[in-house]
């Protein structure tokens, strides 16, 4: 069975003849007594050190356990982010593969609307550029034509026959001069 201080210090013992002095034994009882209360009082303290310790130790553990689950968990994260941002850079290049893949076919498909446009257009000026070549060659062989014609007819004409002319000319002198000699017809000139 343990003993403490309180024990030691209420301990009695049966009296005899020949015994030691009772107020010695007290008096070693009692320093024994106080000496036993600082050990255990000092075991007490080092144990609750111990146990501050140990709970420092633990909340140390704890923090550090703790810290080391935050580190996992960011470290997690950033392996999720990093492979989201691989797959966002996946998806964006793809998008902008297709989007410039749609911009050269819409080009392209402009590119064919314009051509067809501009060789039906250049059809078009080619039939009116045949059609004014055409009407050009008319005009020009109608004018031909009636060139020819007109000089033929200038060319028949009396007055540039000097015979002819000379005869026309002796006639309107005639019919001048008979106008002039006739009297009025009324008789008074």
């Amino acid at each position: 069975m343990p003993l403490f201080p309180l024990d030691i210090r209420h301990q009695e013992f049966s009296g005899a003849m020949f015994g030691y002095n009772k107020k010695e034994v007290r008096a070693f009882l009692e320093q024994v007594a106080g000496d036993l209360e600082d050990i255990l009082n000092k075991q007490e303290r080092e144990l609750a050190r111990r146990e501050q310790m140990q709970y420092e130790v633990k909340q140390e553990a704890r923090t550090a356990s703790s810290a080391v689950e935050d580190l996992k968990r960011r470290e997690e994260l950033i392996s999720r982010t990093l492979v989201f941002a691989e797959k966002t850079k996946a998806d964006i290049i793809g998008n902008a593969r297709k989007e410039a893949e749609n911009i050269i076919h819409e080009a392209e498909l402009k590119a064919k609307r314009a051509i067809n446009e501009a060789k039906q257009h250049l059809s078009v000026l080619e039939h009116q550029y045949l059609s004014m070549k055409e009407q050009k060659r008319q005009f020009l062989m109608q004018f031909r034509v009636e060139l020819q014609s007109f000089q033929d007819r200038i060319s028949k004409d009396p007055l540039l026959s000097k015979d002819t002319e000379q005869l026309m000319d002796g006639e309107f002198k005639q019919i001048k001069e008979e106008i002039v000699q006739k009297p009025p017809i009324g008789g008074k000139e």
